[in-house]
C-alpha cells in the first residue's frame, strides 16, 4: 500500500538507511529541503520511498508485478507523466535511458568570474529557456528553496550582465549532484560549460561529483574525466506527451 510519508515517518526514514542508491540519495536530499510539503511530495511504498516532483515520479528499489500494478494505478491517479527508477525491465513502452556519471579526475580549476547563488530569478529564466517544458514558477521556487535551505548552490557565468552558462550543485551526504547544466544557444562550443563544471569540482574537493546525462552527452563528460557508473531508466506513462 502506498501511503504518505507523514503517516509512516519512521518507516520512511528507516528506508533511507536500507538503501544507498542514487535515487534514494536524491529523494533524501529533496526531503531535507522540502519537509513542509511532505504530504504532497513524498510517499512510502513497502520498502521503497517515492518522490513526486511536478509530473515526474522517482522510485527507489525493485518492484514485483503486484507492486508495479499498484504503482501504475497510483501514477494514473496523480497524473504522473514520467516514472524514474533503476529498474530496466518494466513492461512499459517508450523507455529512455540516462547514464549516471562520476568525476574521476584530480580536481577542477577555479574560475573567479563565476558567480554563486546570485540572481535566482534571472537564473530561473535562463534555465527555463534552455529546458523546454519547464515551468518558470516551479523552477524558481525549486531553486529558491534549495539555496535558502543550504541544499544546493547555483553557479553561472555572465556576459554583459546576462547569464550565458550555469549549473546547479545539489548536496548529498558525500556527493554533489550536478543538474541544469546548460549554455545559452549563441555561446555554445566555447568551453563555458566546461569552465563552470570545473569550477564546481574545485569547490568540493572532498566530495564525489556525479551527474545524470543522455547518451549523446556522454562523450562530452568523458572528456572532462567523468565515467559511467550506472543507469537510470525513464518511462513515459502518458501517450499525449509523446
Amino acid at each position: 500500500m502506498i501511503t504518505t510519508a507523514s503517516s509512516q515517518l519512521e518507516k520512511f526514514k528507516e528506508n533511507f538507511d536500507k538503501q544507498n542508491s542514487f535515487l534514494t540519495q536524491k529523494i533524501k536530499a529533496e526531503y531535507r529541503s522540502d519537509k513542509n510539503s511532505v504530504l504532497n511530495n513524498f510517499y512510502c511504498f513497502d520498502d521503497c520511498n517515492i518522490m513526486l516532483m511536478g509530473e515526474n515520479l522517482s522510485v527507489c528499489g525493485n518492484l514485483n508485478d503486484v507492486q508495479l500494478e499498484e504503482l501504475l494505478s497510483f501514477c494514473q491517479f496523480l497524473g504522473v507523466y514520467g516514472l524514474e527508477c533503476g529498474q530496466d525491465n518494466l513492461p512499459i513502452a517508450h523507455r529512455d535511458t540516462m547514464h549516471l556519471m562520476k568525476y574521476t579526475g584530480n580536481g577542477g580549476q577555479r574560475c573567479p568570474e563565476i558567480l554563486k547563488n546570485e540572481n535566482l530569478y534571472q537564473f530561473s529564466q535562463f534555465s527555463v529557456a534552455n529546458f523546454p517544458g519547464a515551468a518558470f514558477n516551479m523552477v524558481y521556487s525549486y531553486f529558491a528553496r534549495k539555496v535558502n535551505n543550504g541544499i544546493a548552490d547555483i553557479y553561472f557565468l555572465t556576459h554583459n550582465s546576462k547569464i550565458v552558462s550555469g549549473a546547479v550543485a545539489t548536496h548529498f551526504d558525500d556527493s554533489v549532484y550536478l543538474t541544469f547544466v546548460s549554455t545559452a544557444k549563441n555561446f555554445r562550443r566555447q568551453g563555458l560549460a566546461k569552465k563552470v563544471i570545473e569550477h564546481i569540482i574545485s569547490q568540493y574537493p572532498e566530495k564525489d561529483i556525479i551527474l545524470m546525462c543522455e547518451n549523446e552527452l556522454t562523450d562530452f563528460y568523458t572528456k572532462l574525466n567523468f565515467e559511467k557508473t550506472g543507469q537510470i531508466y525513464l518511462y513515459k506513462l502518458r501517450e499525449e506527451h509523446i
